[in-house]
């Protein structure tokens, strides 16, 4: 009997000429390779010298131009300047006459021959407006037109520069405005002595700005050219218009030393926003200390040139492209063959590696054989003998003693699908169970060949171990049931918070009322002993409100003073209720009775869900011990979960003889749904809200067990010191108020009438509410009436805390007070960032409400 032969490989079957050609399209040469090849690299130097010509060309333009630029500014420059000096000259000329003939005698100030003088002086100067003699004081003695209004003249540059001056010395001020005249004058100003020699005032020239701009407007060379007259030092004195690109630092511009011309270029901001060179000229002038300076943008200068550059270097450009396009197509059209080749048989080897690389094993099925392909690692996966071929099988992969029923009617249901579908293709997760090894997860995916009419000709594919990811998946459903359960618990939470809430204030103001009643009853009445019981069962639902909103929140709770030691002895009541006879249980109060401040809830909460797990530990019969203490600890000791730190301490230990907790579970012990007892009860909450009524005390967890050696859990929470003590509850009973206005807003009426009563007794005056909105038109109305706010937290329309907001606002020395059961999560930082000095637990506590509004109210500021 002849052998029977496997099928072909897919790996190996021939493609037709679409797909060869892909695959050769797929393996074209590289870029690299053409560019290094001679071919391409002889035009390429060409086009490049080409282009590098053009390029000098085009900087060697640049270059003539700007200095084209600058030789017509240096000229222009020199004619403004030769310009002002001539002006400067003939002014400076007109005062020392002036001067002059003042001082020789030939007429005095304030005469008809002194203004006659004046005026025809000033009517022969170029641009002059003004010209006046004024005395050592800066008063004017005579003006050329005695009809203009003139400006203070003693504070003024020119007249303090030539006062006491040389004579026929003459000095130029800063431009001027004078009144009446909206541009600037240029005031120039020579000293004047009488004929015995003394000092007598100053000789001002007011002349129009064209004295030193000339006639730069209708000389100016091109729209954006500017003029500046500077001062040696590089102060500007007068410019032809303001400009923001003109540069801000004066060492920039600054004349240099001896030299009459200059060009450069500095860099400075345009009229665009952007920075763009100046070209600046100066031409420094012989009769004054200053320099005439014009500049021009250099962008603009550079227009045309940047036009043409543009031009001849996206011809450039284009060229040497078309250059490059072709010699690389005519490159890679000579090596397209030889690469063609060498580029396939790389790909079969990257293939080859990349399957090895990824662990996948590949497949083939052919139908009308009943026979098998499998690549080595298919042969690994399915638990087949590496050197043996697969047996053979009436469907794909169809071994009863490796794959289930139901996984092989999963597949087969998958291949007649996308046979019968003409899909892309098919993936099935089977679970393979080889003999002698543990089971595996594989993923299958494949497709199927067809011939011309449709008939399946063989089916092949992939496969890789998924067993890690199947266990993800398994990890991620059960942490989402874990969740699903989680907001269960939080919807309700949020019920029982709701119906706490509403109750709470129903209790407050049973209590309340309990309270006043007991007090008007007469000792040892049949009616006090009934209102002493009323006011036991409501204590009694008062300790059932706060387990409510304690299951109800989702944070930190308030922090208020609460008795330890009372609070295990409750928790131990329900915890050991229901105890079989056989246990031993025990409770050693060994602790004072001392108070504590912050979550009594979660405190009683933590011990509680200790002596239940110690209860449940222990079984139908054991030992159970509870102990509350007190110890000093005299140096830093680190324990399971945190340390302690030197102090007094209170610890509650909880410990049992039962079976003790298994080494493997202890990392993982106080997270959150963690649970040792698997699926025979427990949420994996109880530890979880141990450790965090601890942390949230600042304290620290001690643990010690062991298998078949029970279970020791102390909880150690740190003691305030005597110091700190918080006084006891009656020294306040002594006190009253003093007429204060006490505002009090609650949405339960009886609480607010209840309230009402309490505060009048105790000597203040309430204004009452049940609406908050009401109670904030009436404080909005007479602030300044209210000495402080008691509002409860949870109200419609407007909340305790956006109230009290509201009134601080408009009244900062307000004392504000919130009374609420919980006000939510991290309560009293928002409480605080509004404005309460005060959070009252409900339902209200008589001496807590008198011992804070005393503190608050009355004591010393």
């Amino acid at each position: 009997m002849a052998p029977e032969q496997a099928p072909t490989p897919i790996s190996e079957l021939s493609l037709d000429d679409g797909a060869a050609g892909a695959a050769a399209a797929a393996r074209a040469p590289r870029w690299r390779e053409l560019l290094l090849d001679r071919a391409v690299i002889l035009p390429l130097l060409i086009a490049a010298c080409l282009v590098a010509g053009l390029g000098v060309g085009l900087a060697t333009l640049r270059q003539q131009l700007l200095d084209s630029e600058e030789r017509m500014l240096a000229a222009l420059s020199s004619a403004l300047a030769d310009q002002a000096d001539s002006a400067l000259a003939a002014a400076q000329t007109a005062m020392q006459a002036t001067a002059e003939e003042i001082a020789g005698g030939a007429w005095t100030p304030d005469t008809p021959v002194a203004a006659a003088v004046l005026r025809a002086r000033a009517a022969a100067l170029p641009a002059a407006r003004q010209m006046l003699l004024l005395d050592a004081r800066a008063r004017v003695l005579q003006a050329a037109d005695g009809s203009l209004d003139e400006p203070a003249h003693d504070r003024a540059d020119y007249f303090h520069s030539a006062a006491g001056a040389a004579p026929g010395s003459a000095h130029i001020g800063a431009p001027t405005t004078w009144p009446g005249h909206r541009t600037p004058w240029i005031p120039l100003s020579m000293p004047w002595y009488s004929p015995d020699g003394r000092h007598h005032g100053v000789i001002v020239v007011a002349a129009d700005t064209a004295l030193l701009l000339g006639g730069f407007d209708r000389r100016r060379p091109a729209p954006d050219a500017r003029l500046r007259v500077l001062r040696t030092d590089g102060t500007p004195l007068l410019e032809s218009e303001p400009s923001s690109g003109w540069p801000q630092r004066a060492g920039t511009l600054r004349p240099p030393t001896g030299v009459a011309a200059w060009t450069q270029i500095v860099d400075a901001p345009g009229d665009d926003g952007q920075t763009h060179g100046l070209l600046l000229a100066g031409h420094a002038m012989q009769r004054a200390p200053l320099a005439v300076v014009l500049s021009r943008d250099t962008h603009v200068v550079l227009a045309d040139w940047r036009l043409q550059a543009w031009l001849v270097g996206g011809f450039a450009l284009a060229a040497l492209l078309v250059t490059t396009v072709l010699s690389l197509r005519h490159a890679r059209e000579q090596r397209w063959r030889e690469h063609s080749q060498r580029d396939l048989q790389r790909q079969r080897e990257r293939a080859a590696r990349a399957f090895a690389a990824a662990r996948e094993g590949l497949w083939e099925w052919d139908p009308a054989s009943e026979r098998h392909y499998l690549s080595p690692r298919m042969r690994e996966l399915l638990g087949f003998d590496a050197s043996a071929s697969a047996p053979p099988a009436t469907h794909a992969l169809s071994w009863p003693e490796r794959v289930s029923q139901d996984d092989r009617r999963r597949l087969r249901e998958a291949i007649d699908a996308h046979v019968r579908e003409r899909t892309r293709d098919f993936s099935v997760t089977l679970r393979v169970t080889p003999p002698g090894e543990p089971p595996r997860h594989v993923r299958l995916r494949g497709q199927g060949l067809r011939d011309a009419q449709g008939q399946l000709l063989l089916l092949a594919g992939t496969a890789y171990d998924v067993s890690d990811e199947v266990a993800v998946s398994e990890a991620a459903r059960r942490l989402d049931e874990q969740l699903q359960r989680a907001r269960q618990f939080e919807a309700l939470g949020a019920l029982a918070g709701g119906v706490a809430h509403d109750f709470n204030n129903v209790l407050a103001a049973i209590l309340g009322f309990g309270e006043r009643a007991r007090a008007l009853a007469p000792e040892g009445s049949a009616l006090a002993g009934h209102v002493q019981h009323m006011l036991s069962a409501g204590e009694r639902g008062k300790t059932l409100v706060a387990r409510m909103m304690a299951f109800g929140r989702t944070g930190q709770g308030l922090r208020q003073p609460y008795r330890p030691r009372a609070l295990v002895q409750e928790a131990w009541t329900l915890a050991v209720q229901d105890v079989p006879e056989g246990v031993d249980a025990r409770l050693d109060l060994d602790a004072d009775d001392q108070e504590l401040v912050g979550d009594g809830v979660a405190f009683f909460e933590a011990a509680l869900n200790l002596m239940r797990n110690a209860v449940q530990a222990v079984g139908e019969r054991g030992t159970l011990r509870a102990r509350l203490f007190t110890e000093t600890v005299e140096g830093p000791r680190v324990l399971w979960q945190g340390s302690l730190r030197p102090g007094r301490w209170l610890g509650l230990l909880v410990e049992d003889d039962g079976p003790g907790i298994e080494p493997a579970h202890l990392p993982r012990l106080l997270e959150p749904f963690y649970s040792t007892r698997g699926a025979q009860g427990g949420t994996g909450l109880g530890l979880a809200v141990v450790h965090a009524a601890v942390r949230d005390a600042h304290g620290a967890i001690e643990l010690r067990t062991a298998p078949s050696e029970g279970t020791a859990i102390t909880l150690h929470l740190p003691l305030p010191e005597p110091a700190a003590a918080h006084p006891a509850p009656g020294e306040a009973t002594a006190w009253s108020g003093q007429g204060e206005v006490v505002m009090v807003v609650d949405d339960e009426p009886a609480l607010v009438a209840l309230l009402e009563e309490h505060l009048a007794e105790r000597g203040f005056e309430p204004r009452g509410f049940s609406d908050a909105e009401r109670a904030w038109r009436a404080f909005e109305a007479e602030p300044s009436l209210f000495a402080a706010v008691l509002s409860d937290q949870a109200m419609p329309r407007l909340s305790g805390l956006e109230l009290i907001e509201r009134c601080r606002r408009l009244s900062p020395g307000v004392v504000a007070l919130i009374a609420t059961a919980y006000g939510g999560t991290d309560f009293g930082a928002r409480a605080s960032a509004a404005g309460v000095q005060a959070v009252l637990a409900k339902p209200l506590d008589w001496a807590e409400l008198d011992a804070v509004l005393q503190r608050l109210l009355h004591a010393p500021r």
